[in-house]
């Protein structure tokens, strides 16, 4: 059995992660978690095509194509590591299973049986039924902190026990490591503020998008922002589908340093429409979990309302607006403005 030194939090993340846009890898040198993205994977290929030439007898030095072409030090990094998976998979990367929504569901049920309280449990068992089941699960649970408590360190062993059980079927024996002390992370703001310039530069170009603005804490000094959160106002015509995509590309990235990403509609009148569908693939009974009031009525949209709502004067008059003017009604924080404002 191999030894290898491994972070049980980031396999957790990884065997728990149900995004069909992501895959996660294990590395068998390291015991490293690695993520690799589907848009890297295409954008890896895309640079073989234009730049690599196997008839040629010069070497091809992928790094030396990607810093030509200017691209931010943490895109490259990704695009590099995207390609030593490709190369050297499966002799030095093995890949992690994607998580499962039905064990999820299977975890809320198997939590419910050691609920002692009759009432709770009886609220619980009625909160998983139908869509919005994980929602309502977590909403019933937020009025018992100490059920709410119990519930996280249920789940946590749960998990726990998976990726056990899954080194064992890799033949891998754990050496845990310990959590790093020493080494503050760092700073999340700039790559926040650079997966929006991404998403803006983008979004602008989709037909039926008429304005995007920036709104909740990246429009403030706060220097940890939890989550980046954008409003894109659209047409009854335009389609969703893109927008979605980019949408879970930013939340797919920002959560790889561990935060999140929004993207809030409305439309022109200003009525609040809902968020981007988190799903790939979207359309009515696709999902249990899903809690969108009229799920694939219209395509990519989750109207979630009755768990999300945005103020009125929020949507007429955000924040900052981005695009197609820059219009601010807050003092535009120095980095936003840096990294934003042309």
């Amino acid at each position: 059995m191999r030894k290898l030194k491994v972070d049980l939090d980031e396999l957790a993340y990884a065997i728990e992660d149900a995004s069909w846009e992501t895959d996660y890898y294990l590395d068998l040198e390291t015991g490293q978690v690695v993520m690799v993205r589907d848009e890297m994977r295409r954008e890896l290929e895309a640079i073989y095509e234009e730049s690599y030439d196997p008839e040629t007898e010069e070497a091809f030095d992928l790094t030396q194509v990607l810093e030509e072409r200017a691209l931010p030090e943490w895109y490259q990094q990704a695009l590099l590591e995207t390609d030593r998976v490709e190369q050297e998979y499966p002799s030095r990367y093995i890949s992690l299973s994607h998580g499962d929504s039905h064990q999820g569901y299977r975890d809320m049920e198997d939590f419910i049986f050691t609920v002692r309280d009759e009432r709770l449990q009886d609220r619980l068992w009625q909160a998983i039924r139908d869509r919005g089941a994980f929602r309502r699960f977590k909403d019933t649970l937020a009025r018992y902190p100490r059920e709410e408590k119990r519930w996280f360190e249920f789940k946590d062993e749960l998990v726990r026990q998976r990726v056990l059980d899954w080194l064992a079927s890799e033949n891998i024996e754990p050496i845990i490591k310990p959590r790093p002390t020493q080494d503050p992370p760092p700073p999340v703001r700039p790559r926040l503020i650079e997966e929006v310039l991404i998403f803006v530069r983008a979004a602008s170009q989709l037909r039926g998008v008429t304005r995007i603005a920036l709104i909740g804490s990246l429009t403030t000094d706060e220097p940890e922002p939890k989550d980046v959160d954008l409003l894109v106002t659209v047409t009854d015509e335009a389609d969703l589908a893109p927008l979605a995509t980019l949408g879970r590309k930013l939340n797919g990235h920002a959560q790889s340093f561990g935060r999140g990403g929004e993207v809030f509609l409305a439309d022109p009148r200003g009525d609040y429409l809902g968020r981007t569908c988190p799903w790939k693939k979207c359309g009515p009974a696709i999902r249990a979990s899903c809690d969108a009031l009229h799920c694939g009525q219209r395509l990519y949209l989750h109207d979630d309302l009755g768990a999300i709502k945005l103020a009125g004067d929020l949507i007429t008059a955000p924040p900052i607006e981005l695009w197609p003017q820059v219009i601010a009604r807050v003092p535009i924080p120095q980095d936003v403005e840096q990294g934003l404002i042309p």
